[in-house]
């Protein structure tokens, strides 16, 4: 079924809105009804009425993030009305069953029959059980994944908001850091079990970045780091992630760009993606974390040796002598460790005196 859409709503915003929306709604849910609204703490000017819930949301926080400013299910609503304000303008309250009064903003005169009536529908038809059902169970993940995000190690200040969104978003399912270097305005370092991240987002951390109104996001796979690099003065200094497309040819360095624009200046710390700006202070409590990062990195590394031995040799030629001696000689080389050899060693013993 089509939504009702106000009277004042363009068919690019209801179009934006809508798209937006789907990815927001349960399972078996969806809009009935659509239309504007005012309302400046919070600030809102687009409100919904679903199958299940009332949404009131800023149009760029839902287009551009995904997010709605308020939301109600239809389970807690005890009663919805108009309410007049200044210069004979109505506003949507909805009442709760705990007794709260939620507004959703001030509605076009043209669409406040449009919206109490679909209100009031929703209070009548209550959330349906297949959207209920869908609700619980993601209520239950969203435990889950909160609890595990929440056991993070973070060494330093906690991160912004979007900070923590712009690492679930990167996180694949169940996933989360192992530990966390946040710096506040410089940005956060995170580190996964297979790579690690430089993440600098956020309203004064992007002006820092010299990306405005953006951020920048760079992931580094352990495989492909050649190293882990602090350099530093007597408070202040910098932690480098180094990769072969960024290499340590230079100390970066705080002053040495001043005369220049923050992303025209190849060694300023808070633009460059592979660096985070660190005082010294935190680095030392990071430290214990960094080390064993570095073991990650090392085993990221270590090569995969595939030992193929020759079929068992009928002849007098010593076969299974010639193998050990092969891997006698990988052993030495470091290419195999102790335990990697007594396991080749047991099985080839086992191919040659099988049968």
């Amino acid at each position: 079924m089509a939504p009702l859409i106000g009277s004042k709503l363009k068919d690019k915003h209801t179009s934006a809105w809508l798209g937006a929306l789907a990815s927001l709604l349960y399972p078996g849910e969806e809009v009935t009804t659509l239309t504007k609204t005012n309302l400046m703490r919070p600030l809102m000017d687009g409100l919904a009425v679903t199958t299940a819930r009332v949404l009131g949301f800023l149009s760029n926080d839902l287009t551009r993030e995904g997010k709605v400013r308020i939301e109600v299910s239809a389970a807690d609503i005890a009663q919805v009305a108009l309410r007049s304000k200044r210069l004979s303008t109505d506003s949507l309250i909805v009442t709760m069953r705990a007794g709260q009064e939620v507004s959703f903003g001030t509605i076009q005169s043209a669409d406040t029959d449009l919206v109490l009536g679909a209100a009031q529908q929703l209070i009548a038809s209550g959330v349906p059980a297949e959207i209920s059902r869908a609700i619980a169970a993601q209520a239950a993940t969203v435990s889950q994944a909160v609890s595990a995000w929440g056991q993070i190690e973070v060494v330093g200040k906690n991160p912004s908001d979007k900070a923590w969104k712009t690492l679930k978003d990167h996180a694949t399912p169940g996933e989360t850091p192992r530990f966390m270097i946040s710096n506040g305005y410089a940005g956060l370092f995170a580190a996964f079990s297979d790579r690690c991240m430089i993440v600098k987002v956020g309203a004064m951390t992007g002006i820092m970045a010299g990306s405005i109104g953006g951020g920048r996001i760079t992931s580094f796979h352990y495989s492909e780091i050649t190293g882990i690099e602090y350099n530093s003065g007597m408070l202040s200094g910098v932690l480098e992630v180094l990769t072969p497309s960024y290499q340590g040819t230079a100390n970066k360095d705080y002053w040495r760009g001043t005369n220049k624009s923050r992303n025209a200046d190849s060694n300023d710390p808070w633009t460059l993606s592979n660096t985070l700006p660190l005082d010294k202070l935190l680095y030392q409590q990071a430290l214990p974390w960094l080390n064993e990062m570095r073991a990650w990195i090392a085993e990221a590394k270590r090569p995969t040796v595939v030992v193929s031995a020759p079929a068992p040799s009928t002849s007098t030629g010593g076969g299974l002598a010639e193998e050990l001696g092969k891997l006698v000689s990988f052993r030495d080389q470091g290419v195999l460790d102790e335990s990697e050899f007594l396991a080749a060693k047991q099985a080839a013993i086992a191919r040659y005196t099988s049968g």
